[in-house]
């Protein structure tokens, strides 16, 4: 009789262990993008572990990323096994709008920074090249005014009234008048430089709000004397 205990008595034992052993799994989390996924186990443990070991049956996870919209999801474990869960965050809303308001700003701020001076020094150098044309033409017409003074010769003095002169006095208007255009452009470019970085200093980038962080971190319940309480988290962006 006392053998026949004995040997139940180990039967009961040896089924309550297995049965113990079978009532816990693993859980393998594959979540992207790697290394910044973080998740909220059943409302309360806010954990980044790829591998973890739970209770056979649901368990609830609410996972997130930095610029990505959360996920929440059941996973179901079964005692004794390893499951392999893979997960895929999307873009959230708010991170797709401050991308395309970031993008338009850095074009925006890539032609006030490098297009105005740019066109500056190109209206700057054509001003430039204009006046010293301009200069040239003066003192060739002078020169030829001083040849027409002091020449004797009846033809060179005809070829010069008649042809020289005038061609002279016909570039140097041409010049001039290029001088004057292209100074009024330098003139515009310069000012539209100054409104450019006026512009610049006033158009400040546009800052991102991570709402899905706010809301992961408000899903954390952290167990108190009194029974516990929401933990909750807002981001203040400081530039």
């Amino acid at each position: 009789m006392m053998i026949a205990r004995l040997s139940l008595g180990a039967s009961l034992l040896l089924m309550g262990a297995r049965g113990l052993a079978q009532t816990t799994g693993t859980l393998r989390v594959f979540c992207e993008p790697s290394g910044s996924c973080q998740y909220i186990l059943d409302g309360k443990h806010r954990l980044n572990d790829r591998e973890i070991t739970l209770l056979e049956g649901p368990h609830r996870f609410v996972f997130w990323a930095p610029e990505r919209r959360m996920l929440d999801t059941m996973f179901m474990v079964t005692g004794g096994q390893l499951h392999e869960a893979r997960v895929q965050l999307h873009y959230s809303q708010e991170f797709i709008e401050f991308s395309r308001q970031a993008d338009s700003h850095r074009r925006r701020d890539r032609w006030l920074r490098y297009g105005t001076p740019v066109l500056t020094v190109g209206a700057g150098a054509w001003a430039g090249v204009s006046i010293a044309q301009a200069l040239k033409a003066r003192k060739d017409l002078d020169a030829l005014a001083d040849d027409y003074a002091t020449l004797s010769d009846p033809g060179a003095i005809t070829a010069l009234k008649d042809q020289r002169i005038p061609d002279a006095n016909s570039a140097l208007r041409r010049t001039r008048t290029m001088a004057y255009v292209s100074s009024g452009v330098f003139v515009l470019s310069a000012g539209a430089y100054w409104y450019a970085q006026k512009v610049r200093r006033a158009n400040k980038a546009p800052l991102f709000e991570d709402k899905e962080k706010v809301r992961f971190d408000g899903l954390v319940w952290v167990p108190g004397a009194t029974g516990g309480t929401w933990a909750m988290a807002a981001t203040i962006p400081i530039r």
